[in-house]
């Protein structure tokens, strides 16, 4: 009687957990779902991992035009006019143009003279020429400049960095120009700094722009 009744329980048992384990179809679907989900996580962790990366390229740009332009704005906005043996003062510029300006700086002791513009390796340069105090007040200024780079990876395709405007707040008919009578109906400047650090990490090229009012124009260094 005791081995029948252990030959019942067994049979019980193989009942309610089953011997026959897996069947080829419901293993493919388990592996199909599987791949499902993996694949939805690597997508998620791929997305994420370049909207970071986008995001941070985007702020590296965004640094980078801030302090070039704050570098800018505070030079241009110093400008002054020149004083010449007997001929009327030089405007605060010397020469204009969409991606150069020379400005006469009041920024110390001795005026500066400081042209701003973009080399070949899409860099915007600062150079940087001291006025030698022997000459005051008719100012002459140091061949050689101390040139610095003020911000680098400005895309090909940026528009104009300089925009010039007369009293009304109009474009200057003359947008590069040396002239003295186009220089002296100068009173601000726009400026569009446009800056892409790093393009392979898609974060897109990034503009600040400010317009600078020229205070010192008429003013001569004396």
């Amino acid at each position: 009687m005791s081995t029948t009744r252990s030959t019942g329980v067994l049979a019980r048992l193989r009942a309610v957990r089953g011997d026959h384990g897996l069947t080829l179809a419901e293993l493919m679907v388990t592996m199909v779902l599987m791949g499902v989900v993996g694949t939805i996580m690597i997508s998620t962790v791929i997305s994420v991992t370049q909207t970071v990366t986008h995001n941070q390229a985007n702020a590296d740009s965004l640094d980078t035009a801030r302090i070039g332009m704050n570098r800018l704005t505070m030079n241009l906005r110093s400008g002054m006019s020149i004083q010449r043996s007997g001929l009327a003062d030089a405007p605060a510029m010397a020469e204009i143009a969409p991606n150069k300006v020379t400005v006469y700086a009041s920024l110390g002791a001795v005026p500066t003279k400081i042209t701003y513009s973009i080399n070949s390796n899409r860099e915007l340069v600062e150079d940087w020429y001291v006025g030698n105090a022997a000459s005051n007040p008719y100012w002459t200024f140091t061949n050689t400049p101390r040139t610095t780079v003020i911000a680098r990876k400005i895309p090909t395709t940026a528009g104009p960095l300089f925009t010039f405007l007369d009293a009304n707040g109009a474009p200057l008919t003359n947008q590069t120009s040396t002239n003295l009578t186009d220089l002296a109906l100068l009173r601000s400047v726009t400026i569009a700094l446009t800056v892409d650090v790093d393009p392979l990490r898609g974060g897109g090229p990034v503009t600040v722009s400010n317009t600078v009012v020229l205070p010192n124009m008429g003013i001569a260094k004396r």
